[in-house]
């Protein structure tokens, strides 16, 4: 999870609600898995990960061409939260140019093509097992060399614009 650096301290006050408790840290570098003849480049992302474009951009730049999502959605309930979850792993799909295979347990399980069509998916809450065959893909987008960088610079422009029509306010008040 990003943020686990500066909010390590909040491990004091985790729960013990069942599975694992508190932090387990993260890699420095995002390492993708290998098939046995190395062409496979699994980008392994768990849960709540997924939700992070940039996050998940580390491992294409260091080769992943496919993406595995594996996620408990189990603990939203019957909220709209696991569609969400699955919708940001549609997201990745589009941002990355990356295939997923989504395997949650007790949510929804899907495989998602580059362009974030679902391709095939299991209902919610429902025991099931889905197989297809995924494309690969190791094309570099423009989203993963530069992220969140357009939306940073546009809100940047909005804050300089709200300043400047403050001042405009101000100064003809």
């Amino acid at each position: 999870m990003p943020f686990i650096k500066y909010l390590a301290f909040l491990e004091d006050f985790a729960l013990d609600m069942g599975g694992t408790v508190g932090t387990l840290g993260k890699q420095k570098i995002r390492s993708v898995f290998l098939s046995k003849n190395d062409e496979i480049k699994i980008a392994p992302v768990i849960c709540y990960e997924s939700i992070f474009g940039e996050f998940v951009t580390n491992y294409m730049k260091n080769g992943g061409n496919f993406i595995c999502i594996i996620t408990n959605d189990g603990w939203w309930s019957d909220s709209k939260a696991y569609k969400q979850h699955l919708s940001y792993a549609r997201l990745r799909a589009i941002e990355t140019r990356r295939s997923i295979a989504r395997s949650a347990n007790n949510g929804i399980s899907a495989f998602i093509n580059q362009k974030g069509e679902i391709l095939k998916k299991t209902s919610w809450w429902k025991r099931n097992a889905i197989r297809f065959n995924i494309n690969t893909n190791s094309k570099i987008t423009f989203y993963t060399i530069w992220g969140d960088f357009i939306g940073r610079i546009f809100g940047f422009l909005a804050i300089i614009l709200l300043l400047y029509l403050f001042v405009e306010y101000r100064i003809k008040r």
